[in-house]
């Protein structure tokens, strides 16, 4: 770009390349390693003159500006209401965690996921012997390499935002086991209904009865019989059948069965499956371990990839894009570039 282009006044920073570009390098960027994206973007726009290095500087700048942090926080979805849009009746915040390779070694990055409940569709496949599977239209999504404790500062602002516009709307947290993600919603969303994900309770049950049968029948059969219970709401009765099956057995089977029954006892209080399904709430976690491979691992845990902190700003570039803020992020740049309108 020439330096007499009238975008050059006002410029917050010195990439020479017109908006509509940086929108695309971007673009590209946030879904593919660098090289590669400034190489699939000369197919479609050959007279681009750009490098995987101004790609990574481009990414680093947007993914770390104040700016970026604001959109990041702010609602993607719920906020362009119609008379045909539902409204937000049900708002769901999930988080969990996932490695990634760094300097420093393995390294947890945590990533939060909000969506509605009008969102979740069920649709089909082309195998009629297939149940329905969900699909969620819109989220908003953050990811985070760090403690837990920043991570949850920075997704608190994006939640209170989603119930501020919708002040009726049921806050519901599902999850694993993880004991600060329970000890936060509790603490900062006292309000909120948390639920155990249906299907880890379930892997609590299965490798306990992996230990006991040597038939894979037989613990197949006594393991959907407790499925059944814990999907009844029935807890008690599934420590009791623990109990029953680990008395009288060698010490590892009877410090596994105490384990298990430790973490249900523990957890009870958000296992109320059959109170969550008749009020129509998810009682499954898959949204969020979907999120961590589509948000961070797609892009961040390939081949011999291993991140620096910067890795943040890849972060934020890629969640901003995933929750569907193209225009927000188009309207940053244009700001960056000295206008306050689209180009």
């Amino acid at each position: 770009m020439k330096q007499s282009h009238p975008y050059i006044v006002g410029i917050k920073h010195r990439f020479a390349i017109t908006p509509l570009l940086q929108s695309h390098l971007l673009e590209f960027s946030n879904d593919l390693p660098f090289g590669r994206a400034v190489s699939l973007l000369a197919t479609a726009t050959p007279s681009a003159q750009v490098s995987s290095s101004q790609a990574q500087r481009l990414t680093q700048h947007f993914g770390g500006l104040d700016q970026m942090e604001e959109l990041l926080q702010s609602p993607g979805f719920g906020v362009d209401e119609t008379e045909d849009t539902p409204a937000v009746e049900v708002l769901y915040a999930q988080a969990d965690g996932g490695h990634l390779s760094t300097d420093e070694g393995y390294r947890e990055t945590k990533v939060g996921r909000l969506f509605a409940a009008h969102q979740v569709k069920q649709i089909s496949t082309d195998n009629e012997e297939v149940n329905l599977r969900n699909r969620i239209d819109r989220s908003d999504y953050l990811a985070h390499l760090g403690t837990h404790t920043d991570f949850t500062n920075r997704l608190n602002p994006l939640i209170k935002a989603h119930l501020e516009n919708h002040p009726k709307a049921r806050m519901v947290a599902i999850s694993d086991g993880a004991d600060w993600i329970a000890s936060w919603i509790k603490r900062d969303f006292p309000e909120a209904l948390i639920i155990l994900d249906f299907f880890h309770a379930v892997e609590k049950v299965g490798e306990f009865a992996g230990m006991v049968f040597s038939s894979s029948t037989s613990r197949e059969k006594w393991v959907d019989e407790r499925k059944a219970d814990l999907a009844a709401g029935k807890v008690n009765k599934v420590i009791m059948a623990i109990r029953s099956k680990a008395y009288d057995r060698r010490p590892s089977i009877a410090e596994k069965a105490r384990v298990v029954i430790q973490y249900f006892e523990k957890n009870s209080y958000r296992m109320k499956y059959d109170e969550y399904r008749a009020a129509g709430y998810c009682i499954g976690s898959g949204a969020i371990e979907s999120a961590i491979s589509t948000v961070v691992q797609q892009r961040c845990k390939l081949v011999g990839q291993r991140w620096t902190k910067r890795v943040a700003a890849v972060l934020n570039v890629r969640a901003a894009f995933k929750s569907n803020k193209r225009p927000q992020i188009r309207k940053l740049i244009n700001y960056q570039m000295g206008h306050s309108w689209a180009a």
